[in-house]
C-alpha cells in the first residue's frame, strides 16, 4: 500500500497473541498450523485519519505500549481527517488497499456498493468468538445501524449515544448573578446576556453568546454542528421520523421550523457569530477558548479538552455543561449512531480466514482491561501519577493531548463511559451525564435502511436544505421561500427517498 502521509511503525508481536487468536476463534486444523508455526510479529498496514495537528510519530510512547502488550508489527498511513473520505474512495477504486481500512462515510455510495460487491469480509459471525468484541461492539442496535443488507462487515468505532450537550462559561454566569438553563427561555435568556451584559466584565462589547459552525460532511440535511441538540429541545426528530406508516424528513415538521425560528432570532439579534455558516469546526473552539463567545453545542467531553485548552489563555476561567432542557415535548436529545466509522477488511490483502482472526484479535487485544487504562490515562510517570490513595492523576496535560488523544482513533471502545474515580468530578460528570440520557434520547428510525436513491443523490439532495436552512437564518429567504427549495428536494429525488425507506421501513417492521 502506498504511504501519504504520518507512517507509523509498531514493532514487537509474538507468536503468542497470533495463538491465543486462533485459538479463541476456532480449532481447525489450518489455523492451528497457521499458530504453531507462526514466528515473529503480526505484521499488517492500515489506513486510518488523524484529527489533531500532527499524525502519531514513530516515538509515541502509547505506540511502544502496543508494540510491548500486544507484540504487533503495524504499518499505519494517517492521512488528516479533511482529505480523509476522499483518500478512501480512491484507494477503492484503485485497488489500493491496506489489510486494516477505517471507513468514516459509512453510508457513502462507494462504501455501499464495494460492500454488496464482496470486497470485504463478512466479520459479522465472528465477533461473538471475541470477549472484548463481543463486549463493545457486540450492541444489536449499533451492529444494525452499520449492517448492509442484514450483513456486518465491520468492526464499529464505538460512541455514546447520547453524547451532545451545551457547553458554556460558567464563570460568566457567576459574574451576571444567572443560574444555569433549564428551559429554551432560559437558554436564550443566557445568549443574550452573554452578548450584552459584560460577562467578562472588561467593560467592553465585545462578546457573544453562541459560537455555530458549518457541518460541511453532506452526511445530512442538518448543516450546523450544533443545530441537532436545539431542534431536539423543540421536540423534533432525529433526521428522520415515521409518522402514520410514512418516512418524514425532520425538515417537513413543525418542530424543525420552531427550531429554525430560534436560530434566527440569534442571527438576527446578534447573539450568535453572524459568520456561523463559513466558520469551521476548529475556529468555533478558538472562539471559545479565546473568550468571544460564551456557549457552545459540542459533544458533553469538550468540557474537559475545551475547558483545558480555555485554561491556558484564562487560568480564572470556569467551565460547566447541561444536557437536559425542557421544551414542548419534555426532555430529548438526540441519539447518535453509537458509532464514528468502522474497519474493514479488504479480501484482496486479507487472503484467508486465519488472517482474518488474527487481525480481529488484535482488535479484541487493544480494548482488554489493561490497554482500556492506557487509552483513558496514557503511560504512568509520563502522562499520570498516582497519588497516595492509589488513584491516577494526568501530570502532563499537553504530553497527553500530543501522544494518548491522536492514538484513540485505533481502540474499538468508547472510554468516554467509563467512570474512572481518579477522573475527578468534572470528568466523570459528562461520563454519567451521556450515560443517564440514553433513556431520552431519540433515534433516527432509517438509519439502518438503505435507499439508493439516498446513497446515489443524497449529499447533493443534503445541499439543497443545508443551504436552505443558511438562508432561512440569515433572512434571504423566509418561510415560504424555505417551503420552495424542501419542493425542489423532494422533486429531485426527495419524494423517492421518502417512498425507499417508507417501503423498507415496512417490510424490516413485518421480520
Amino acid at each position: 500500500m502506498k504511504q501519504l502521509s504520518g507512517k507509523i511503525a509498531l514493532t514487537g508481536l509474538a507468536a503468542v497473541l497470533a495463538a491465543a487468536s486462533l485459538a479463541a476463534c476456532g480449532s481447525n486444523q489450518e489455523e492451528k498450523d497457521a499458530a504453531a508455526t507462526s514466528s515473529g510479529p503480526l505484521t499488517f498496514t492500515m489506513m486510518n485519519q488523524y484529527t489533531t495537528t500532527e499524525p502519531p510519530s514513530a516515538d509515541n510512547p502509547i505506540i511502544k505500549k502496543i508494540e510491548e502488550y500486544t507484540n504487533t508489527k503495524l504499518n499505519a498511513t494517517w492521512i488528516p481527517a479533511s482529505a480523509y473520505n476522499d483518500k478512501v474512495n480512491v484507494s477503492i477504486a484503485s485497488n489500493d488497499l491496506p489489510q486494516v481500512l477505517m471507513i468514516v462515510d459509512t453510508k457513502s455510495s462507494s462504501i455501499i456498493n464495494a460492500q454488496r460487491s464482496g470486497m470485504f469480509w463478512e466479520i459479522g459471525p465472528y465477533i461473538k468468538d471475541f470477549p472484548n468484541l463481543s463486549k463493545y461492539n457486540g450492541n444489536e442496535a449499533v451492529l444494525n445501524n452499520i449492517s448492509v443488507d442484514g450483513k456486518v462487515y465491520g468492526l464499529y468505532r464505538a460512541r455514546a449515544l447520547a453524547r451532545q450537550g451545551i457547553v458554556f462559561r460558567q464563570d460568566w454566569l457567576d459574574n451576571l448573578g444567572l443560574q444555569q438553563p433549564k428551559t429554551i427561555d432560559d437558554l436564550y435568556a443566557i445568549l443574550k446576556a452573554f452578548t450584552l451584559n459584560d460577562p467578562d466584565k472588561n467593560g467592553k462589547n465585545d462578546t457573544y453568546g453562541l459560537v455555530e459552525a458549518e457541518d460541511g460532511s453532506g452526511a445530512s440535511a442538518v448543516g450546523l454542528t450544533g443545530y441537532q441538540t436545539i431542534a431536539s429541545f423543540f421536540g423534533a426528530p432525529n433526521l428522520w421520523d415515521i409518522q402514520d406508516g410514512k418516512a418524514v424528513p425532520q425538515f417537513m415538521t413543525p418542530e424543525d421550523m420552531e427550531a429554525m425560528k430560534f436560530y434566527k432570532k440569534l442571527y438576527d439579534e446578534k447573539l450568535i457569530n453572524q459568520d456561523f455558516a463559513a466558520t469551521k469546526n476548529t475556529k468555533r473552539q478558538e472562539q471559545f477558548y479565546q473568550g468571544k463567545a460564551g456557549m457552545l453545542f459540542p459533544t458533553l467531553d469538550f468540557v474537559i479538552t475545551g475547558g483545558n485548552e480555555l485554561k491556558k489563555a484564562n487560568p480564572e476561567a470556569k467551565v460547566d455543561i447541561v444536557s437536559r432542557i425542557q421544551g414542548p415535548k419534555g426532555e430529548r436529545v438526540f441519539a447518535t449512531t453509537g458509532y464514528n466509522g468502522v474497519f474493514v477488511f479488504p479480501k484482496a490483502t486479507v487472503k484467508t480466514e486465519a488472517e482474518l482472526k488474527q487481525l480481529l484479535g488484535f482488535f479484541d487485544k487493544i480494548v482488554d482491561d489493561e490497554m482500556m487504562y492506557t487509552w483513558t490515562w496514557g503511560i504512568e510517570g509520563t502522562h499520570y501519577k498516582k497519588g497516595e490513595d492509589g488513584e491516577p492523576a494526568i501530570t502532563n496535560q499537553t504530553a497527553y493531548t500530543n501522544e494518548v488523544s491522536p492514538l484513540k482513533q485505533l481502540p474499538t471502545s468508547d472510554g468516554a463511559l467509563m467512570i474512572w474515580k481518579g477522573k475527578g468530578a468534572a470528568d466523570n460528570k459528562f461520563r454519567t451525564m451521556m450515560q443517564e440520557n440514553e433513556a431520552i434520547a431519540v433515534s433516527n428510525p432509517v438509519e439502518p435502511l438503505i435507499s439508493q436513491t439516498a446513497v446515489e443523490k443524497g449529499t447533493e439532495l443534503n445541499k439543497i436544505i443545508t443551504d436552505a436552512r443558511v438562508k432561512f437564518i440569515t433572512g434571504a429567504i423566509d418561510e415560504a421561500g424555505f417551503n420552495k427549495e424542501v419542493e425542489r428536494w423532494r422533486t429531485q429525488g426527495g419524494d423517492q427517498i421518502m417512498k425507499d425507506y417508507t417501503e423498507l421501513y415496512a417490510k424490516q417492521a413485518k421480520k
